[in-house]
């Protein structure tokens, strides 16, 4: 029997979802040892089907009171629950890469938070840096203040709408309508 032929007998067809699966696990050696629960380490199907059902935060928080403070919930996606970590994981320069969850913030264009290139962040967070120092958001904080207390006093008025229902809304869009008015203050104090 030659290749062409074994490639198109039955065992092909139940060879390949086994191998689509798997190896993306077996690819992902630096992360095998890290625990999860059973489906989590081979398929992305285990988390999807969390959160279609609206459970993602439960089950994940679950997982951690399982398993501990390092939880595989997708094959190349690790949840850590401890607060050291934040800044050996989230610090500049410390070689870890945003997962594609970033990629639900971006609404037009990537900007610097959910920019996942760590070159292209690195260009972006030298063009604003000296804006985030210290001296400038402490002397910027009452016009965010101000700007946040706008969001939720909205959020209140589309609360109270809802009549003791959820309030349906894009928070996606409120917090960039929140961001715009603080930049338009920012700019105007600039300009002035």
């Amino acid at each position: 029997m030659g290749v062409v032929e074994l490639l198109f007998t039955p065992y092909t067809l139940l060879a390949i979802p086994i191998l689509f699966y798997l190896l993306p696990y077996l690819r992902n050696w630096s992360i095998r040892d890290v625990p999860s629960p059973f489906p989590a380490a081979f398929t992305n199907l285990w988390l999807m089907y969390q959160c279609r059902r609206g459970r993602r935060y439960l089950v994940v928080d679950q997982a951690h009171k399982t398993y501990g403070k390092l939880v595989r919930i997708q094959p190349h996606h690790v949840s850590i629950a401890d607060p050291a970590a934040i800044p050996i994981v989230y610090g500049h320069g410390t070689g870890f890469l945003k997962s594609e969850y970033y990629d639900a913030f971006v609404s037009i264009q990537r900007g610097l938070f959910n920019t996942r290139d760590r070159a292209e962040h690195t260009r972006k967070r030298k063009t604003v840096s000296h804006t985030f120092s210290s001296k400038s958001i402490g002397q910027f904080e009452q016009y965010m203040h101000h700007n946040l207390e706008l969001l939720v006093e909205q959020w209140n008025k589309m609360s109270k709408l809802a009549d003791g229902q959820y309030a349906k809304m894009d928070a996606l869009n409120w917090f960039n309508y929140t961001a715009f008015d603080i930049i338009g203050i920012q700019l105007h104090l600039c300009l002035s």
